[in-house]
């Protein structure tokens, strides 16, 4: 299953009919489009049934409103995915778990949460986007997309040595409690602000982990944003970290003149369907190696076999430029 968010920074008629629009988004299962600034949909997607909407909001007599999301999903997904909440700045859908052979349902949020006006407010809207994770984290797993406008770079998403008994011994912890696991995450842009701060201090208080920055497709934590002023990284996934093992890759694709931001999109497995899958066709693990202070002349004269090098320079020649 393919979930691709985008923060299209306005929607249109044109845009619907714009080929590099339509390819960019029509191969994603569910497709979330955030500031629309629209309160309905301007068309239909090809394959995907009447979207969900999260009307924008006019907080002034004059100008034009802001926010709003339309979420497109795939007819073949209609029977098994359904709204269950939402707000003036986030949606939250249910995810049949049986679909992906999983023993919990899935709880997909998208959001987006305005840039900085002060302090409280701020504080409000996540206080508030952390209690609904933190209900419907008792009720199954949740992935969670969106415009934080939160620059979390140089913030850890966990809390580090959680695992050691020995910090629990003025505080017990109870027996089934479990530890955050210290993954480490890279990102390109180095600078934090206050939603960012709160973004990873919800992660640390309900075990969600930033998918950014941790996975193939993404293994740099890239921009997200561009525009004259610079760029940065605001557009998030995270997922329970029960989840983590589902994930098969995350992208962040390149800018494009339809947006300032990028289209970030998440894959993860389906279970069901690799059942299908013939045991032969998988790939076995290699065996381990065990590294010693020789190891690295052994490597360096295995490179430079004949066979390896031919087969180095066959593979050179299949990898694409791009």
């Amino acid at each position: 299953m393919n979930i691709a968010y985008w923060n299209i920074h306005g929607l249109n008629e044109d845009k619907f009919q714009d080929d590099l629009f339509i390819e960019n988004v029509c191969k994603y299962d569910i497709v979330c489009f955030a500031e629309t600034m629209l309160r309905e949909s301007p068309g239909n997607l090809p394959g995907f049934t009447s979207p969900y909407i999260v009307k924008p909001i006019k907080a002034k007599k004059r100008g034009r409103p802001s926010g709003g999301m339309l979420i497109f999903i795939k007819a073949k997904f209609k029977n098994v995915i359904s709204e269950i909440k939402q707000n003036n700045f986030s949606i939250w859908l249910k995810i049949d778990g049986t679909f992906l052979n999983l023993e919990k349902n899935i709880f997909l949020c998208f959001t987006y949460i305005k840039p900085y006006i002060n302090k409280d407010i701020s504080e409000l809207t996540f206080t508030k986007l952390e209690n609904d994770i933190s209900f419907f984290l008792s009720k199954g797993e949740v992935i969670l997309s969106g415009d934080f406008n939160a620059r979390t770079g140089g913030l850890n998403d966990f809390i580090q040595n959680d695992g050691v008994n020995d910090n629990f011994t003025d505080c017990p912890v109870p027996e089934d409690y479990t530890p955050d696991l210290p993954l480490e995450r890279n990102q390109l842009d180095q600078k934090n602000n206050l939603h960012g701060n709160l973004l990873v201090n919800i992660c640390k208080s309900s075990q969600m982990r930033i998918v950014n920055g941790r996975f193939l497709g993404d293994s740099l934590g890239y921009f997200t944003f561009y525009n004259s002023n610079g760029k940065s990284t605001v557009d998030y996934m995270l997922t329970s970290q029960n989840l983590f093992y589902t994930i098969n890759n995350f992208m962040v694709k390149p800018p494009t003149d339809l947006s300032d931001h990028c289209l970030i999109a998440l894959n993860i497995f389906n279970f069901k369907n690799s059942k299908e899958i013939d045991k032969e066709e998988l790939w076995s693990l290699p065996g381990t190696f065990k590294w010693a202070d020789q190891s690295k002349d052994i490597y360096i004269d295995a490179l430079l076999e004949e066979n390896s090098v031919e087969d180095i320079l066959s593979l050179n020649k299949l990898i694409d430029d791009n």
